[in-house]
């Protein structure tokens, strides 16, 4: 196995605000929210304006990970901060989940279900503002949320969903794309301190 570092410092360069961590419930959501904000505000690490956009981009995708995916596994997060070579830092985030991915969950909503034919449409789809599974329009700004978020230059996000996966980076949305069949979704956010 060949692992690209980018440039990383080695382990003691990498920090961990918060480790991979199971959760399943809205209520393990907020309370990893709300401890991942103090560890940022006591680890004095990066742009203390960054810590409320990290913990709220984790707290939303882990979020939709709990009320949509239907996980028999639950979901996993975590949240690092990395220093690199060139002397610039980031934060990072992922949560991934074993449930029933993006497009299955954008079908439920009838209206959807034409737009969403398969996985790579589905992803694109999904980060459309009020878009959502259960037709309710007052749902569907939490992804669109964050991918506006993370249109900012030197951001990134990366969605990966059944057989779609989409990346948004440098301000700039590339055109979905097939891939390897994940089971679930996992939903990767970087952002420069």
């Amino acid at each position: 196995m060949e692992v690209d570092d980018r440039g990383v410092y080695g382990q003691d360069q990498r920090q961990l605000i918060l480790p991979l961590t199971r959760f399943s419930t809205e209520r393990e959501v907020e309370d990893l929210v709300n401890d991942a904000y103090e560890k940022l505000k006591i680890s004095g690490l990066g742009a203390p304006n960054m810590y409320p956009i990290v913990s709220e981009v984790f707290g939303e995708l882990a979020m939709n990970a709990v009320q949509h995916s239907e996980s028999p596994i639950d979901a996993y997060g975590a949240i690092q901060f990395y220093d690199f070579q060139d002397g610039g830092s980031r934060f990072s985030c992922a949560v991934a989940d074993g449930g029933i991915g993006i497009r299955r969950s954008l079908e439920r909503n009838p209206q959807l279900k034409p737009r969403v034919r398969y996985d790579w449409d589905a992803v694109l789809v999904a980060i459309e503002e009020r878009v959502s599974g259960t037709g309710d329009p007052h749902r569907g700004i939490g992804l669109f949320g964050v991918a506006e978020e993370m249109r900012r230059p030197g951001r990134q996000t990366i969605i990966h969903s059944g057989q779609g996966w989409l990346d948004i980076s440098e301000g700039q949305q590339n055109p979905p794309g097939r891939t390897t069949l994940f089971p679930g979704t996992l939903v990767f956010v970087s952002v420069p301190t």
